[in-house]
């Protein structure tokens, strides 16, 4: 008795902290996944005013992108941009990468094997092109602008490796959903193209907007996520990434898009609209640039310091990968080692 009062007096802050900023997992807290808490329409309220404040925080950085890519990503949920980088530029980043060698760790999802290695500040002194593009000023102000919180992205070499008969399990990153209750980002640079043999990016476009129906949806969703054990419908609810099926992107109506671009398109797109992972139709290999951009979204602000926060964010994103690394690895979803990522030679 006393050992679980000593338990509550810094689980009960810690799960209040998580109310009010990023926390989204129905299973781990017990106010975000109290039943009758979100009856009365707590889940909702976050996701209101969450997406209040991001538009808010987008409006003020507005004039730090041209308003061709406002526009676009305020409409679709997406920016997506062929040709990024110039042709030499571009050709030797891809060579530099294809033969980069790093911490990787190696995360296994179904039959799928995501191979990344994390780019901070230390890395990218090691990769010269990949520093430049880092630094890319039209890359860095988009990424600024997109999450709305005037900070660079997280970094990240992705080697994606489809069928490799790794575990029978379905890919969950091959169900449409939505990364989480608020609008953040995540980006690619790919350096192969895509298409169906290798698994092309979905996004739904439109799904990242609020909406009477988007709403009810998420009710009802947050009241699914709150039940426990067998009672809960299969799929990963108590997470707060909610998957969607056919009829419910029907009801709400939305369009699936599938994003087969080649190498060397930039893509930008907010993963509280509705994506996922194509289906890969062989096995095959596809490396990206991956980069995301996810902060307390109930903050009003943003950062008037771009660069210092960045690497901030590196240095506690970098010990918190280290902390969560064991548990994987013990847990078999996950290998670490140092050298390449799996590449045909």
């Amino acid at each position: 008795m006393l050992s679980r009062m000593l338990a509550l007096t810094w689980k009960i802050p810690k799960w209040s902290f998580e109310l009010v900023s990023w926390g989204k997992s129905f299973k781990n807290n017990p106010i975000i996944g109290s039943y009758w808490l979100n009856v009365f329409g707590l889940h909702v309220f976050r996701v209101i005013v969450a997406h209040i404040l991001f538009r808010v925080r987008l409006f003020l950085l507005s004039p730090i992108v041209p308003s061709e890519y406002r526009g676009e990503f305020i409409k679709n949920g997406y920016i997506l941009r062929e040709n990024f980088l110039d042709e030499d530029q571009f050709f030797r980043l891809a060579e530099e990468l294809d033969q980069f060698e790093g911490p990787v760790r190696e995360i296994i999802e179904g039959t799928t094997v995501t191979q990344r290695i994390f780019m901070d500040y230390e890395e990218r002194r090691k990769a010269p092109e990949f520093k430049k593009l880092a630094e890319n000023q039209l890359l860095d102000r988009l990424m600024r602008f997109c999450s709305s919180k005037n900070r660079p992205p997280l970094f990240y070499i992705e080697n994606l490796c489809n069928h490799e008969d790794v575990n029978r399990r379905p890919d969950p990153q091959r169900d449409l959903h939505a990364d989480t209750f608020h609008p953040c980002v995540k980006a690619w640079l790919y350096i192969d193209e895509t298409s169906d043999n290798n698994g092309a990016y979905i996004y739904v476009p439109g799904s990242h907007k609020l909406s009477w129906k988007r709403l009810k949806w998420e009710y009802k969703e947050s009241l699914e996520a709150c039940k426990k054990g067998s009672k809960r419908s299969p799929g990963r609810y108590w997470d707060g990434s909610f998957r969607v099926n056919g009829a419910d992107l029907h009801e709400m109506g939305y369009q699936v898009k599938k994003l087969s671009v080649p190498a060397n398109t930039l893509v930008i797109g907010n993963v509280y609209g509705f994506h996922c992972r194509g289906e890969a139709l062989q096995k095959s290999k596809r490396m990206t640039v991956w980069m995301q951009a996810r902060d307390n979204p109930f903050n009003p602000l943003f950062t008037p310091f771009p660069k210092s926060t960045a690497k901030v964010f590196e240095a506690v994103w970098k010990k918190a990968l280290k902390r969560l690394d064991q548990g994987k690895v013990n847990s078999g979803e996950q290998r670490n080692f140092y050298g390449r990522l799996s590449r045909p030679r």
